[in-house]
C-alpha cells in the first residue's frame, strides 16, 4: 500500500507497533485529562479543557496504518484508556466489588470500540486521500458520539464537547449544533493542528495558522455577540436543599435524617424568600403518593413556610407495583403532581433489553452488584410540564441532563426554566461529581434556559442561559442556597426547535464516508 501520510513510520515491526499502542494509550490520558476531576485528586493540577485540542495529535502520529484492523486496535486502546481513566468513580457506584470493577474495565472496553470503529474509517480515508483525508476526522469523531448516545446502552457521558463547557466565551453557538457541534470543533482544530505543524511547507504552516485563527476567532465573536444582548426577562427566586443524606437514607433512622435534615436547611432557606424550594433526587426515601404521612409533612412544611415544594422520592403503580423514581411538587393549595424519570441508569435502575429478552428479568443484578439500593425501576411514560405562577417549568433527574435531545424535548413542551434534581453522592470523592456538572452547562446554553440544579452532596449550582454559573456548592456538604434565575419569555433556540439536524447531518456524511474508505479498502 502505497504511503499518503507525513508518518515516517508503518509500525509494521513489532518496535513500532508498540510504539503506535503507547501513543495511542497517551492519547486517551490527554482526552481524559481535558475533563474536570475532584480538586483533591492527584493530577487535579494535569486536567485542563486545552488537552482537548491537542489530545488526538499523539493519536495522528500513528497513522496512516496498513489495514483496517490496525486502525481500530489503536483507536480501541485510546478509547478504553479514556473511559477507564475518566470513568473509575462507577467501581465506586456499588461500593467497588468485584463485580462492578469488572463491570467498569467491560464498559471501558465497550466504550473503546466506537472509538475504535471511528478511527479505522479514518486510517483508510488518511491511506487513500493523504492530507485531505484528515478533514474526516471529525465527521467520524461525532458520528461515534451521536451512536454512543442512542438505544438502552446510550451513556453520553464523555462527549469531547462537554470540555469546554466553562469556556462559554467559546461555545455559545451549541444554540445550533448542540454539544456535538462543540466535539466537532474541538477534532477540526487537532486536525488542522496536526496539518499545520507537521508541514515542512512554509505556505501550508502560514495557511494552518490562518484557518487555526478563524476556527477560535469565530466562535469567539458569535459568542461575544450573543452574550452583549440584554434579555429583560421576569426572575424566580428559587432555594437549593443540599441535605448530604447519601446511602444512610436508606437505612434505619434514615427517613427521619432525611426529614430533619431538609426541613432545618429548608427553613433557613425560607428567610431569603425563595418562591420554590427544592430537595434532591430521592431526597425522602418513602412512597410520597401512598404513604400519607410522608406527603402530610411536606405539605405541612410548605404550608408553614409559604412556600411550594419540589422533591424527589419513590412511587409505585397501584396496578404493576412497579417503582418508579419521581419528582414530587408540593402546592398545599393544588393537587400533587409528579414526573416518573424516563431515562434510567443501565443496570444501576434498570436492566437492559429485559422487555425484549425475557431472560434478562430473572437475574438479580441489585445482589451481583453489591445490594445497596434497588436496581430496578420502570420507565416514566411521559414528560410532565409542572406549573407555577412565574411560569412553567420541567424537571430532569440525574443521568436524564446528559441527553441532549432528551433535555431540548423537555424545554420544547414550554418550560420557562428547568430543574434538575440529581444524586451523585453514589460517585464518592471522585470526578463524578464535577463530569456530571458540566453538562448542565450545555443543557443551558443549547436551549437559552436557566437552570437549578440540586445535588444530594453536590455540585448544587445555578446556570444562567449562556452557561455562567453562580453559588456552586462544595461537595460532601451540608449547604443550601437561594437565588434568581431569569424565567423564559424570547424564542425557541435553532436547537430546541429542531433537536439534533446537526449531528445527524454530520453522522450521515460519516456514513457516506465510511462507505467510500470501504470502498477505497477494497480497490487497494
Amino acid at each position: 500500500m502505497k504511503k499518503t501520510s507525513l508518518n515516517n513510520s508503518d509500525f509494521t515491526n513489532p518496535l513500532d507497533r508498540a510504539i503506535g499502542r503507547g501513543m495511542s494509550a497517551f492519547a486517551g490520558l490527554l482526552l481524559a485529562f481535558a475533563f474536570p476531576t475532584e480538586p483533591d485528586h492527584p493530577l487535579a493540577w494535569m486536567h485542563n479543557s486545552m488537552w482537548g485540542f491537542v489530545s488526538l495529535l499523539p493519536l495522528f502520529r500513528c497513522l496512516p496504518l496498513p489495514k483496517w484492523k490496525d486502525g481500530f486496535q489503536i483507536g480501541w486502546i485510546m478509547g478504553s484508556v479514556f473511559s477507564l481513566y475518566s470513568l473509575y468513580w462507577v467501581a465506586y457506584t456499588q461500593g467497588g466489588g468485584l463485580a462492578v470493577v469488572g463491570g467498569t474495565l467491560l464498559m471501558a472496553a465497550y466504550i473503546g470500540l466506537f472509538y475504535g470503529i471511528a478511527i479505522g474509517f479514518l486510517n483508510i480515508v488518511v491511506n487513500r486521500f493523504a492530507s485531505a483525508g484528515w478533514f474526516s476526522a471529525p465527521f467520524f469523531w461525532t458520528g461515534i458520539e451521536c451512536l454512543l448516545s442512542l438505544g438502552e446502552l446510550g451513556f453520553p457521558w464523555l462527549l469531547l464537547g462537554i470540555t469546554q463547557a466553562e469556556t462559554i466565551e467559546l461555545i455559545q453557538y451549541a444554540e445550533i449544533t448542540g454539544v456535538y457541534g462543540v466535539s466537532f470543533w474541538v477534532v477540526l482544530v487537532n486536525a488542522v493542528l496536526w496539518l499545520s505543524f507537521t508541514s515542512v511547507n512554509l505556505v501550508k504552516l502560514i495557511v494552518g495558522a490562518f484557518v487555526l485563527a478563524l476556527l477560535f476567532a469565530l466562535p469567539w465573536y458569535y459568542s461575544f455577540r450573543v452574550m452583549d444582548k440584554t434579555d429583560p426577562s421576569e426572575t424566580i427566586r428559587v432555594g437549593l436543599v443540599q441535605n448530604n443524606i447519601g446511602l444512610e437514607k436508606w437505612q434505619y433512622g434514615g427517613l427521619e435524617q432525611s426529614f430533619s435534615s431538609a426541613e432545618s436547611l429548608s427553613r433557613k432557606a425560607a428567610k431569603q424568600a425563595p418562591e420554590i424550594i427544592v430537595w434532591p433526587e430521592t431526597a425522602i426515601p418513602c412512597r410520597l403518593r401512598t404513604q400519607p404521612d410522608c406527603r402530610n409533612r411536606v405539605e405541612n412544611l410548605a404550608r408553614e413556610l409559604g412556600v411550594t415544594v419540589l422533591t424527589g422520592a419513590t412511587d409505585r403503580d397501584p396496578q404493576s407495583r412497579e417503582p418508579y423514581n419521581t419528582a414530587f411538587y408540593i402546592d398545599p393549595d393544588r393537587p400533587l403532581q409528579s414526573y416518573a424519570k424516563m431515562h434510567l441508569v443501565p443496570f444501576g435502575e434498570r436492566t437492559p433489553f429485559k422487555d425484549y429478552i425475557p431472560l434478562f428479568d430473572n437475574i438479580d443484578w441489585t445482589t451481583l452488584t453489591g445490594d445497596l439500593g434497588p436496581a430496578e425501576f420502570a420507565r416514566g411514560d411521559d414528560i410532565t410540564l409542572f406549573a407555577h405562577p412565574k411560569g412553567a417549568f420541567t424537571v430532569l433527574i440525574c443521568f436524564e441532563s446528559v441527553f441532549p435531545d432528551f433535555v431540548r424535548r423537555s424545554v420544547d413542551r414550554g418550560a420557562s426554566f428547568l430543574i434538575i434534581i440529581t444524586n451523585d453522592s453514589w460517585f464518592g470523592h471522585t470526578a463524578g461529581p464535577f463530569q456530571h456538572a458540566q453538562h448542565s452547562i450545555l443543557r443551558a446554553v443549547e436551549n437559552r434556559m436557566a437552570i437549578a440544579r440540586c445535588a444530594t452532596s453536590g455540585v448544587s449550582l445555578f446556570i444562567d442561559p449562556y452557561g455562567r454559573t453562580s453559588q456552586a456548592t462544595d461537595i460532601y456538604t451540608q449547604a443550601f442556597v437561594v437565588g434568581d434565575i431569569p424565567t423564559k419569555n424570547s424564542g425557541k433556540t435553532f436547537y430546541t426547535r429542531h433537536g439534533d439536524l446537526f449531528a445527524q447531518l454530520i453522522t450521515g456524511i460519516s456514513f457516506l464516508l465510511g462507505l467510500i474508505a470501504i470502498r477505497a479498502q477494497r480497490v487497494t
